[in-house]
């Protein structure tokens, strides 16, 4: 993988209680995202894995761009 790739890759579910169509994606942790992330659970206490860190930074990117959009 480049260095400055980053893959994702997209996945139709359907939701068995509703049926609704649900989208998961999975995103490939490598490269300089995979050395940034280490730095990052390295020094930040409270993450264990890239899957409880990768949920913080997409709330935290979107907080910031709903905040950004208010303006």
């Amino acid at each position: 993988m480049s260095e400055n790739k980053v893959s994702i890759l997209s996945e139709k579910f359907e939701n068995e209680k509703t049926g609704e169509q649900v989208e998961g994606i999975t995103i490939m942790i490598d490269g300089k995202l995979k050395d940034m992330l280490d730095i990052i659970i390295e020094k930040e206490e409270g993450y264990n894995n890239y899957t409880e860190l990768m949920k913080d930074l997409i709330f935290s990117g979107i907080n910031q761009f709903v905040v950004k959009q208010k303006k």
